[in-house]
């Protein structure tokens, strides 16, 4: 049995929810080709999925707030996200949890409770890992309706899923004039939030598959979902 917080971690992994150009090593790389002030919202987002469709693979570091409406309290947790093109994420907390994504298989691992827990999905969105809206950011139109929140900036924008029975309800999304995604807000149909920034971003550094292997520890509980 999953325990305390958790379970209720766990829960909120599985609400829903890439990053980079494949012309940059890393933030402090070769310059990138700067989004013009003047674009609508709808020109900056064709500017992320541009950028995501040159992906290779990143990695980052992550900070995550973790609002649980139910609790009234919000969590937060540290860790490192390696993302490989196509269909690869490994997000690794300081606390010992794992979230690892390999085609259409994700695994859930805690150092805490013990415990291996396997999904398979038929699709990304399906998976409702927030940082996994990462591995379809080059396809934003056609899973999302866009709207333009900031007035003063088209980079800051919330996205509504189109399929019908989402999980999440928006999610908002701060974008910058490279059209890298810095910042992601999920909102779930409870009324809790996850808020995930993204910083020291590294890409197409070749990132090799064995980064997305995981061998269950010995005695570890193994659930199949």
């Amino acid at each position: 049995m999953i325990k305390g917080c958790t379970a209720v971690l766990i829960q909120l992994i599985f609400i829903s929810i890439i990053f980079a150009s494949h012309a940059t090593a890393s933030e402090d790389g070769p310059a990138v080709a700067k989004v013009p002030h003047s674009l609508t919202v709808d020109e900056v987002v064709l500017a992320v999925e541009k950028h995501y469709q040159q992906l290779t693979d990143l990695n980052a570091k992550v900070s995550q707030k973790n609002y649980l409406k139910a609790l009234g309290r919000t969590q937060k947790y540290e860790g490192v996200l390696w993302i490989k093109i196509p269909g690869k994420l490994r997000l690794e907390y300081t606390t010992g949890q794992l979230i690892l994504i390999s085609d259409k298989n994700a695994l859930f691992y805690s150092k805490k409770s013990e415990q291996v827990i396997k999904k398979n999905f038929s699709d990304f969105a399906q998976m409702n890992i927030p940082v996994a809206f990462l591995l379809g950011a080059a396809h934003i139109h056609d899973d999302f309706e866009i709207l333009q929140t900031g007035q003063k900036s088209p980079y800051t924008f919330e996205l509504f899923p189109r399929r019908p029975g989402a999980a999440m309800k928006k999610l908002g999304i701060q974008a910058d004039e490279t059209g890298r995604v810095r910042l992601m807000i999920i909102f779930d149909k409870s009324g809790n939030t996850t808020e995930i920034s993204f910083s020291d971003i590294q890409e197409g550094t070749g990132i090799g598959d064995q980064l997305f292997e995981f061998k269950a520890p010995k005695g570890a509980e193994i659930i199949e979902q």
